[in-house]
């Protein structure tokens, strides 16, 4: 995972025309979302082959860590970890951190790789994993969600701070909450993503009607 956000990172920096060199020392934040430690779990049961490289290869916090350290970046530097949405919620923090003058620039993103069968097992013993291997949000035959894995990472930047020529979007607005008390743990609740998207089109100034896509979290049924 630190393998290949360190990749990712080199390649978005490419595409935001930034060169290492010119951010190396500043306050630059690095935000990742990230909640799998299935590289550990493959030596779990093997003390004897934990060698030096162990504890910071496999420490979460070194995931986001890593990042600073390689390009000497000295602004905040964390991972979320709220599984499936750690990501969103990178890019949230990041977002606020932009907007309160905390950093000119942000490193967000998120990284997952199924190296170990033992969250297989465990999904698969709560039945939640699909046993015909596919996701079916919003329909009736939904038996289960499907497993993924990837990287990916943005430099996001303030308008003002940002090379004009190399702006590929621009964030409206980025919300979080919880949703307590549901019927599940693992489940979301009803109440609780509506009063979050009333709010987060409100703060941004956007109707739902305007909208021409929409991306949802896999549901498992």
């Amino acid at each position: 995972q630190q393998r290949l956000l360190a990749e990712l990172v080199w390649e978005a920096l490419e595409n935001a025309r930034i060169a290492p060199a010119s951010i190396a020392g500043k306050e630059v934040g690095v935000y990742i979302g990230v909640s799998a430690l299935d590289h550990a779990n493959l030596f779990g049961g093997d003390p004897g082959a934990i060698e030096s490289h162990f504890m910071t290869g496999n420490t979460l916090s070194i995931v986001a860590n890593r990042i600073s350290y390689l390009f000497d970046l000295k602004g905040p530097s964390f991972i979320v970890d709220t599984a499936c949405s750690s990501s969103l919620v990178a890019v949230e923090r990041a977002l606020a951190d932009l907007r309160s003058g905390r950093v000119d620039t942000a490193i967000v993103g998120g990284v997952n790789m199924l190296l170990s069968p033992a969250a297989f097992v465990g999904f698969s013993r709560a039945q939640m994993l699909s046993p015909t291997g596919a996701c079916r949000p919003f329909s009736a035959d939904g038996d289960g969600y499907v497993r993924s894995e990837g990287g990916v990472v943005f430099i996001l930047q303030r308008s003002d701070v940002a090379d004009p020529g190399a702006i590929r979007a621009l964030i409206k607005g980025a919300a979080i909450n919880s949703d307590g008390r549901t019927s599940g743990i693992a489940l979301p609740g009803l109440d609780g993503q509506r009063s979050l998207l009333e709010r987060t089109y409100a703060e941004a100034g956007v109707s739902p009607e305007d909208l021409a896509f929409v991306e949802a979290h896999g549901t498992n049924r």
